[in-house]
């Protein structure tokens, strides 16, 4: 094994900091890049994403149904969003090697009534002379900050910057940093997701993904630690398998107020519009987003995605009715609060072997 692999697997944290561009005719290890990239966010950090190395220039992209949401993404749309982030990731962990990282198909849309690990996409690992300006160390840093944030907007150039990377896949990016609407989508999440909460078959869902604890989350490495979700494990259990206790009453208020609590400091609301119709338009979204969220990272920013303003019909609608709205049939697909808050807890992830299927 070539000694900079060697370097990168065995310590990947500490030395992809400093690693430069590599001019090599031999494209990298899969393995290699997925160890990178398996960091990339997923819906509610399910990581439904699984590779079968083919050759060194292809790959084969599978799901696994175990980790969709039947109840949450029916159509599995944002699982699909969550791919198109994915193979984003792959591709800048490529960059540094020259290389880069295409679909050569979609093959069949992301389905709930799969009952097998199913082949979504044929990728491919291709030479490349295009600039890379995302360094790979971004994605170790990278985080979901659902604390209170400092109160600081986000600045002019990461505006611009954010704008000007949506263009680039024919998408519009919108913000706003004016208080009525900040409060309107703060105050919209809270009662949606209360109104979701209502739901049995949401709370199962969810209470089948929330891992309560350190040791859960550490041995699952997947779903949602309750300490990055900035809840006590304790009182999240009690709310999905007692709710009833929290429906009424003092113990609501608080909740309420408890909740709501994280969202100070919000300064800013920003929302992307595009093509969201099928397949393909969901991978080019997630793999914009990608971009987007790791300069808001170069950028010492962090986000909070709104994801129940978009699944909820109700509140979706209050979003459309309320906030800019893009041309050209294209639809508001992601919201989410940005700004600085202290550095977030990381979630755990699934290893490079639980990832990779074996031939």
């Amino acid at each position: 094994m070539n000694g900079l692999y060697f370097i990168v697997l065995s310590n990947p944290f500490q030395q992809l900091w400093s690693l430069t561009k590599i001019t090599s005719s031999a494209p990298p290890g899969w393995r290699e890049l997925i160890e990178v990239a398996r960091w990339a966010p997923t819906i509610h950090n399910l990581q439904p994403h699984q590779v079968k190395i083919i050759s060194e220039n292809e790959a084969e992209l599978f799901y696994n149904p175990e980790r969709l949401l039947a109840v949450e993404d029916p159509e599995s749309i944002f699982t699909t969003v969550a791919l198109g982030v994915f193979i984003e990731h792959l591709s800048i962990a490529a960059a540094p090697f020259g290389y880069k990282v295409i679909i050569d198909r979609i093959h069949n849309p992301v389905s709930t009534q799969s009952t097998k690990t199913t082949l979504f996409a044929t990728l491919r690992l291709v030479s490349t002379q295009e600039k890379e300006e995302l360094n790979k160390a971004l994605i170790f840093e990278r985080r979901t900050s659902r604390t209170d944030y400092n109160g600081d907007s986000l600045n002019k150039n990461t505006i611009q910057r954010l704008e000007k990377e949506a263009q680039k896949f024919g998408q519009d990016f919108f913000y706003s940093k004016d208080k009525e609407i900040v409060d309107f989508v703060v105050n919209l999440n809270e009662e949606t997701l209360f109104e979701d909460l209502a739901s049995k078959p949401t709370r199962d869902e969810l209470d089948r993904l929330f891992r309560y604890s350190k040791k859960e989350a550490k041995t699952h490495k997947d779903g949602l630690w309750t300490k990055c979700m900035g809840f006590s494990g304790r009182l999240t259990k009690s709310i999905f398998r007692n709710h009833n206790r929290w429906t009424k009453g003092l113990r609501k208020k608080l909740l309420k107020k408890y909740y709501m609590s994280t969202f100070k400091g919000t300064s800013t609301i920003c929302w992307f519009g595009g093509q969201f119709n099928n397949s393909a338009d969901w991978i080019q979204s997630g793999r914009m987003f990608a971009r987007n969220w790791l300069i808001m990272t170069d950028e010492s920013a962090y986000i909070h995605p709104f994801g129940s303003l978009i699944t909820n019909v109700n509140a979706n609608k209050k979003i459309i009715d309320k906030l800019t709205t893009p041309e050209n049939s294209k639809k508001i697909w992601m919201i989410f609060r940005a700004g600085y808050s202290k550095i977030p807890t990381r979630s755990f992830r699934l290893s490079t072997n639980q990832i990779v299927i074996k031939a």
